[in-house]
């Protein structure tokens, strides 16, 4: 039996994972039978190994197979060979990464023959909103209008970014997050984050230096600067694509789900900068926020030297 968990949102497609896990750990009455293979760091010797090695303990297995989007070329192969056996057995064979299902290759032929694939994609401004209400729920906070608002300008869209901010929040005094000391919504940090916005697209690095050093000075966690950052270039090309397909300047707040000032100053950097160029800063955002949430980067240090080695 064959499951497909798929796309950026990683946060969802984890919980998804966890939840198909303690099902199984639940029926099994154990975790023995379990096996995690991280395709991005095993051999082909090695995953075949695991596949097919018996259980001493149980009679079904659950086998979690992360990162089919990295495995090796000759592991995949190996993979693609056994679908038709994984699909057919009685042992569970979940398939986890955090990319889009690709068109072709082992990935793509798992998602195909899955008992069920699910893409878990980036949440819409809507999603977003319905999201951090279920999960506020759930946690027993109660976020004011005005916090809520913030959380999703900062972090709208990002599951993973949203929760951490409400995890802050549950451990914060109620006073201090109910007055909205917790993300403090300053014009002067946005106009200064609009600037750096703009600083960052045109590659002006000692502009953006500048303006960087000032918001940490004025107390901002480099980590909401990154997020906002990320936010805003996540904008940006999302307005830029817009443009280029013809849409009518009126038309692109409500498309892309921002303020029409936001649409206004995105519009004006979109036109003033390659696609290319914009693709390539997004790309090093997003690398940075992989290896965060991997551990395996620091925000505050990775998003200097990305502002550092601009190019002008």
């Amino acid at each position: 039996m064959l499951y497909v968990l798929s796309g950026e949102d990683a946060y969802r497609s984890r919980k998804k994972l966890r939840d198909i896990e303690d099902r199984f750990y639940a029926v099994a009455g154990g975790r023995e039978s379990a096996v995690r293979i991280v395709l991005s760091e095993s051999s082909r010797l090695e995953v075949e190994q695991v596949l097919t090695t018996g259980s001493l303990f149980r009679n079904k297995r659950l086998f979690i197979l992360e990162e089919p989007s990295a495995a090796a070329a000759d592991a995949a192969v190996y993979l693609e060979e056994k679908l038709p056996l994984l699909v057919k057995s009685d042992d569970i064979y979940v398939i986890w990464d955090r990319v889009p299902t690709p068109k072709q290759g082992f990935f793509a032929a798992a998602a195909s023959s899955a008992v069920k694939a699910q893409e878990f994609k980036r949440l819409t401004a809507q999603e977003s909103a319905r999201f951090l209400d279920e999960e506020a729920r759930m946690r027993g906070i109660s976020p004011s209008s005005v916090q809520k608002r913030r959380i999703l300008m900062d972090a709208g869209g990002d599951s993973w970014r949203m929760v951490q901010e409400l995890e802050k929040a549950a451990i914060s005094p109620p006073s201090k997050y109910l007055t909205g000391e917790l993300i403090p919504a300053s014009s002067n940090d946005d106009r200064a984050i609009f600037s750096l916005m703009d600083a960052y697209g045109l590659s002006q690095r000692a502009k953006a230096w500048q303006i960087y050093n000032t918001l940490v000075h004025a107390g901002m966690e480099p980590e909401k600067i990154f997020w906002r950052l990320l936010s805003h270039t996540r904008t940006l090309l999302s307005i830029y694509s817009l443009m280029q397909r013809g849409a009518a300047a009126a038309d692109i707040p409500r498309a892309a789900g921002v303020h029409p000032f936001v649409a206004k100053k995105a519009a004006v950097l979109a036109a003033r900068v390659s696609l290319s160029d914009l693709t390539g800063k997004h790309a090093s955002l997003v690398n940075l926020d992989f290896q965060a949430k991997q551990s395996r980067g620091d925000v505050a240090l990775g998003l200097e030297r990305i502002l550092l080695n601009l190019s002008i």
